[in-house]
């Protein structure tokens, strides 16, 4: 709590300090996803991963000289779909994330304090559901990021781009001990994520563009869990937000506990 109320203080005092030194931004950008696995599963399997659905919200609190100070709110939530049992809640997945980034002319650096949470609706969770907290850092080119993607787009048409983006970030995950500072049921304790982006070009008003996306985790014992997916998108331009379509094929994924190994799903994205 004392913490809570010094960094409560401290933002004060930068909003107040200085004209032009501290700026009240209050932007909201993110993106919404609706996805159905298109193949990898067979419908007799159990609580077959029929849709997938993402609403991932960020905001630009205030900016200080040129540091951002952020927040993210986001919801995985996995829907199962058999023959025989219809359409089911499986999962919920949702992160909760306090950070800033230091924005340079063409790139930036991320900090963050992750929360990430995986619920079971299904199935009973007779020790409760997972969790963990990370502290992570960040660096990458500005337009691999959702904010300002649309910007590399914006003020293009019938154009070839031909040029890439990336992100690299590195997380140290808290030790699980049952806490609400720590978490429970995992036994991570590092994690690396990772981004390139190939921007293909516009014509008229879509664009398209290619994304590799790679996630490691560091398990306490030095054991390794890896995903590795690849995703198309066709998106078309708008006057302030884009939406469009886009295929994402999971290459490789030993992550347990949410396992996508195999699995292509097309599906529709709205970056706002």
């Amino acid at each position: 709590m004392k913490v809570m109320k010094a960094g409560c203080l401290l933002a004060v005092l930068m909003l107040v300090s200085g004209r032009g030194s501290a700026e009240l931004i209050m932007h909201t950008h993110g993106h919404i996803t609706i996805s159905p696995i298109v193949h990898g599963y067979k419908k007799s399997q159990y609580l077959y991963p029929g849709y997938r659905s993402e609403f991932m919200t960020s905001v630009d609190f205030f900016r200080y000289r040129s540091i951002v100070f952020t927040g993210l709110l986001g919801t995985t939530t996995i829907i199962s779909d058999t023959d025989t049992r219809g359409m089911k809640l499986d999962r919920i997945r949702y992160t909760l994330t306090p950070g800033f980034r230091r924005e340079f002319k063409t790139w930036l650096i991320r900090g963050a304090l992750h929360h990430e949470c995986i619920h079971t609706i299904s199935r009973p969770e007779f020790k409760g559901s997972v969790w963990w907290n990370s502290f992570q850092i960040g660096i990458g080119t500005k337009e691999a990021y959702y904010l300002y993607l649309p910007q590399q787009y914006r003020n293009i048409n019938n154009s070839w781009i031909n040029a890439w983006d990336a992100q690299v970030n590195l997380g140290l995950i808290v030790p699980a001990e049952s806490t609400i500072a720590t978490g429970q049921n995992h036994d991570y304790n590092a994690e690396s994520f990772s981004l390139v982006r190939y921007h293909i070009g516009v014509y008229k008003n879509w664009a398209s563009f290619i994304s590799l996306r790679q996630h490691m985790w560091m398990k306490s014992n030095r054991a390794f869990e890896h995903q590795i997916n690849i995703t198309a998108n066709l998106f078309r331009k708008g006057t302030h937000n884009f939406a469009g379509f886009f295929y994402n094929y999971t290459v490789y994924d030993t992550f347990l506990l949410d396992n996508t190994d195999g699995l292509g799903s097309a599906g529709f994205r709205i970056l706002f």
